[in-house]
């Protein structure tokens, strides 16, 4: 929401409900983009990022909620959801997934859903319970 305020302001454009393209970041170089923010500390929970291809991938054996690289999250109000291609992940604040229900109809665990590259079907995803995590559970 922050992202967005900021971003609306600045180029004077309505992104209440803005969607955010998200991109894995080349963590090799550390340049602050112009837009956006970098985030890490994010974890992935029934799925492992692929390094050599740069997306999502089922989860390795033995590892559990791999850490997610750097991410570029950048409002676009003209961001249109792709059919194929993307995960529409959602990040929770914690690996409960559940919380409260708030006057949005979300659950106050839920923050945002992330836009994550796949060779797979969003319904191979679900079907796994894919997530990103801000914390574990420990």
């Amino acid at each position: 929401t922050g992202i967005n305020a900021e971003y609306g302001c600045r180029e004077q454009a309505d992104v209440a409900a803005a969607e955010t393209a998200d991109q894995p970041f080349d963590d090799s170089a550390y340049d602050m983009p112009e837009d956006g923010v970098l985030i890490h500390g994010l974890y992935l929970d029934s799925a492992s990022w692929d390094d050599e291809k740069n997306l999502l991938g089922d989860a390795r054996f033995g590892v559990m909620n791999p850490p997610m690289p750097i991410m570029h999250l950048l409002p676009d109000p003209d961001y249109v959801e792709e059919s194929e291609g993307q995960y529409d992940c959602p990040l929770y604040k914690t690996g409960e997934r559940a919380g409260t229900l708030s006057t949005t109809g979300h659950s106050t665990n839920f923050v945002i859903k992330c836009f994550l590259p796949t060779d797979m079907t969003r319904e191979h995803w679900i079907g796994k319970g894919t997530a990103l995590l801000c914390q574990l559970n420990q």
